[in-house]
């Protein structure tokens, strides 16, 4: 496994953590969806990321029961709802997701979405809290655009922003016109999500390259040349981008072990270059 900082901490994460959007929806996959974690686990794939909105919870009763007697090897990562970003809400919605997860403590706690009703100072004051009373250790956001990143900053005061989830994938770069610069000048960390452009339908964002379209032919020719598959190559190319982390979904071990072999070798210059032709920024 490869590990970056995170933000300007001295805490090491691993390159490619393990996404757990829609596990619980189903509790028969439960046990499935708890191997699959252990499955990571043991691979190096040490970050988890959740979310007290995912399966209204289920996803975090899962992830509790698949580190519970491994907690201390694991950093736990989940968010917090926007509807829940008021003071009183973001400490009550901490407990219950510390609840759901069987934990006594959260590595990275993030506010999920910005919630325009809600200043992000009211919310940061409340992150403070929690990590003044050792129930978190630290603080990012997900969705943030510089402007919030800078006021979420500001009220955080000594305590750092230390990382910003946002989508990221070769079809959808468009956090590296302002999101992406903004991070790597003040340390904060870019944990892209949807790494293959499985993004909720009504984000409005292209997905995946499909079977048969040029874009797919230019990755899977390029797979062939490593022994690799598309979305081995894809993963690849994210893992290089200074700064960034990404959290593919981790549902079945073949999803993993997929996601493991997008390690331990790198792209030569001439297939980055028709990466970038291919999938240029828009």
């Amino acid at each position: 496994m490869q590990y970056r900082r995170l933000g300007h901490t001295d805490v090491q994460i691993p390159v490619i953590g393990q996404g757990t959007w829609r596990f619980g929806e189903d509790r028969s996959k439960a046990k499935a969806e708890i191997e699959a974690l252990r499955f990571g686990l043991e691979r190096g794939m040490s970050l988890i990321d959740t979310a007290e909105e995912y399966a209204k919870g289920g996803s975090e009763r899962v992830v509790g029961e698949a580190i519970a007697d491994v907690r201390k090897e694991v950093f736990l990562v989940t968010k917090v709802s926007a509807k829940n970003c008021s003071y009183s809400g973001v400490l009550q919605a901490a407990e219950s997701s510390l609840d759901r997860l069987n934990a006594t403590y959260i590595d990275l706690y993030l506010q999920h979405w910005p919630n325009e009703q809600i200043p992000v100072a009211e919310t940061m004051a409340a992150m403070t809290e929690l990590i003044d009373k050792g129930l978190v250790k630290y603080v990012g956001v997900s969705n943030f655009t510089p402007k919030l990143l800078a006021e979420a900053q500001r009220a955080l005061g000594r305590h750092p922003l230390v990382c910003n989830q946002i989508a990221y994938h070769l079809a959808d770069r468009h956090i590296e016109d302002a999101e992406l610069p903004f991070c790597r000048e003040n340390g904060i960390t870019v944990m892209g999500y949807s790494p293959f452009g499985y993004a909720p339908r009504h984000f409005g964002k292209p997905g995946f390259p499909q079977a048969g379209t040029p874009e797919r032919a230019v990755l899977d020719e390029i797979g062939k040349k490593y022994g690799k598959n598309a979305y081995q190559v894809a993963l690849n190319w994210i893992v290089r981008q200074e700064g960034i982390v990404t959290i593919p979904k981790s549902a079945n071990l073949d999803h993993i072990r997929d996601n493991l072999n997008a390690l331990g070798w790198e792209l030569e210059e001439e297939d980055l270059v028709r990466i970038e032709h291919t999938f240029p920024k828009k």
